[in-house]
Order: C-alpha cells, then sequence, then structure tokens
C-alpha cells in the first residue's frame, strides 16, 4: 500500500466548501465516486478484518483522514446546533467546517456507494457509538444504556468509518450529562455540537492535511483500538507525560471524551492501542 488514491477526497473537500450549495448530496458525491472507483476500492481493502495486521505508510493514514474528514461533514445534518463560539473550535471560536451543509440523506448515499455497512449494535459500546446526549437516570449507578440514535455510524469491512451518535442514559457514577456530551471530543475535525480536537488543529491549510486516521477494527471476538500506534514503535508513546492514570487514559482512547470528571482538551491520547473483548 506504498501508493494512495484516497486522498483524492481532499480537492473534493475544498471544491464543497468554495463551490458547494446547501443540501448538496448524490449530485454532487455519486458522479464523483463514480469517477474515482479505484477510492473505493481502496477503502475496501484496507477496511477488511485482516488489514488489521497491516501498517501503512504515512500517505494511505492521511488519505484515510481526508475520507474521514468527508465523513464527519455528511454527519453534520443530525447534530444539534451550539451557538456557544467556544464549543466549535478551541483556537479561532469558529467552526472548522466554513462549507454549506449537506442534505440529511447524503451520509446514507455516500455509505452505500463506497460499500460500507451500517453499524447494528443494539447495545451502547464506545467502540461503536459516540454519545451526543445523556439522559440522567435516577439511580446514580445505573449503567449506560442506548436511548436512541442520532446519526448512523459505518463500518467498511472490519473497520470503524464512523461511530453512530447515540442518546443514552446513565447514572451520575457512569456519565455526567454535560462532561460527556460537552467535553472534548478528541480524533475529531468538527462537530457542530462539542468541542473537539484532533492532531490536525493548529496547523496550516496543507499542513493540516498530514494528519493520521485512527483506525479501530471488529475481528471476530476482538476490538482493535488504534491499530496503527501497535504497528508501528514508532508511535508507541504511552509513556507521553500526563496526569492521567492508567485506567484513565485507557478510558479516554475507548471513549474519546471525558465521561464524569473533564479532562481537557491539551491530553494526548493519540498514541495509545487496545485490543479487549467484544461482549
Amino acid at each position: 500500500m506504498d501508493e494512495t488514491h484516497l486522498w483524492q477526497a481532499q480537492p473534493l473537500i475544498l471544491g464543497l466548501r468554495d463551490e458547494g450549495t446547501p443540501g448538496f448530496g448524490a449530485d454532487e458525491l455519486l458522479p464523483w465516486l463514480a469517477a474515482h472507483p479505484e477510492v473505493i476500492a481502496e477503502l475496501q481493502e484496507i477496511g477488511r478484518p485482516e488489514s488489521h495486521r497491516r501498517a501503512v505508510d504515512d500517505e494511505v493514514s492521511f488519505g484515510l483522514y481526508a475520507v474521514s474528514r468527508l465523513v464527519e461533514i455528511l454527519i453534520s445534518p443530525f447534530q444539534p446546533v451550539v451557538d456557544d463560539p467556544a464549543l466549535l473550535a478551541w483556537t479561532t471560536g469558529k467552526p472548522w467546517w466554513s462549507g454549506p451543509i449537506p442534505s440529511a440523506t447524503a451520509w446514507a448515499e455516500f455509505r452505500r456507494a463506497v460499500g460500507a455497512v451500517e453499524i447494528a449494535e443494539d447495545a451502547f459500546h464506545p467502540f461503536f457509538h459516540e454519545v451526543v446526549r445523556v439522559v440522567p437516570a435516577d439511580d446514580p449507578d445505573e449503567p449506560v444504556s442506548m436511548v436512541e440514535q442520532v446519526w448512523p455510524g459505518a463500518l467498511v469491512g472490519g473497520m470503524v468509518l464512523a461511530r453512530s451518535g447515540v442518546v443514552v442514559r446513565a447514572g451520575a457514577s457512569a456519565l455526567d450529562p454535560t462532561v460527556a456530551a460537552k467535553s472534548c471530543l478528541y480524533w475529531a475535525w468538527w462537530r457542530r455540537n462539542r468541542l473537539v480536537r484532533d492532531n490536525s488543529h493548529g496547523w496550516g491549510g496543507s499542513s493540516q492535511w498530514g494528519t493520521d486516521f485512527r483506525r479501530d477494527y471488529v475481528v471476530g471476538d476482538e476490538l482493535h483500538y488504534n491499530v496503527g500506534v501497535r504497528l508501528d514503535p514508532r508511535l508507541s508513546k504511552t509513556a507521553e507525560a500526563s496526569e492521567l492514570s492508567a485506567d484513565d487514559r485507557r478510558e479516554l482512547l475507548r471513549w474519546r471524551h471525558s465521561r464524569t470528571v473533564d479532562v481537557g482538551t491539551e491530553e494526548w491520547p493519540y498514541y495509545d492501542w487496545l485490543v479487549e473483548p467484544r461482549a
């Protein structure tokens, strides 16, 4: 996988930003995908469960990241809109995406076109689900359960392309309603409803695209988180200075955000990885 076509998602995104119209969807996405079948083929190859053992070079990872930005734009119509600038971008107070919002059907059309399968998990799990809102339970020890789906997530083969956005119910011991729904979401470029951070933020127009994509895979009865770090010893920096305990780092890797105590925006969980059994 030394060559990649996935990077072609970048000019598509920039074109939609500068020339797209509100409600764009199939008319813009499907002709582009039809003209770039190599993008679909490469995405499906990397998504194969067996590819969790395969290291990819920087250009492939950067190409996957470009595709992930397109996905984040496509799921945006389903997100609640928060007007507080501090929640939209941690540097400028402006949302990272300045282009139009797509149609509510664009995400489904894209999934079908690339051969992605909708996540269909009945029980909540942070591997598959992103918390959008928390309904407080009277019992502080009530575990997290799913109330409703806000947007569907997707798998390409065994690889998570996007987690499902969900409303959950939980006791205060499991989730603080404000912290879990509004604390910084790591490994995310843009959301309309919360603070986000990934390694592209803070870089210039060209450099920001040189960001690695986090690869998570379902492999049989196992869940593999952030496999690129495990496959590349150069990235294994789990001793990175942090005041968090090992358990807290593990939970930040699994959930991608704080649960009961807000750890802020300056943690560095990008070099942790995990394999756990699928419940």
